[in-house]
């Protein structure tokens, strides 16, 4: 009966992974492009950055998905640098009111038409990139992901250095 279950249990596993495997695969990896745009609040996004282990998130404030993401996210922006990207959400303006709405104080890039996320080949919103120290993309997510799935996979990304 062990062996069954044991069997059971690591073919959900297998599935699991494999899942996430497809739907991260084809995300950027390597050195990460240049953010040459500034946040909404004139910051300078790559060199918020600079220090990592680092997440870019891909987010829009018409996405389900993005809107529960919204406390794992602020939860880690507290201890790690975070640049969030705004994918076709209006101009800065109304990115700036959602935000307010929600209570987020992100350090946002506004991304009308969507090219900083063709960049990175991110498909679809979420998308999670996780730089190491030396600003290369070590991990990538797409969907959701848990406050501890973020820190383990930034965990990992200080460790590939």
């Amino acid at each position: 009966m062990k062996i069954k279950k044991i069997g059971f249990y690591s073919l959900v596993v297998m599935i699991v992974f494999s899942g996430q495997f497809l739907m991260n695969h084809g995300l950027k990896m390597g050195q990460a492009p240049i953010i040459k745009q500034q946040t909404i609040a004139g910051q300078s996004a790559m060199q918020m950055i600079s220090q990592g282990p680092a997440i870019i998130y891909f987010w829009a404030e018409w996405c389900g998905v993005c809107r529960m993401m919204q406390q794992p996210m602020t939860a880690i922006l507290q201890d790690y640098p975070v640049i969030t990207v705004a994918v076709k959400s209006g101009d800065s303006q109304a990115v700036q009111t959602y935000l307010n709405k929600q209570s987020l104080n992100w350090n946002v890039v506004n991304d009308p038409l969507g090219t900083i996320a063709e960049q990175y080949l991110a498909r679809g919103v979420p998308s999670v990139f996780f730089l190491n120290q030396q600003g290369e993309i070590v991990l990538t997510a797409s969907g959701y992901t848990s406050e501890i799935g973020l820190r383990l996979r930034l965990w990992l990304a200080n460790k590939l250095s």
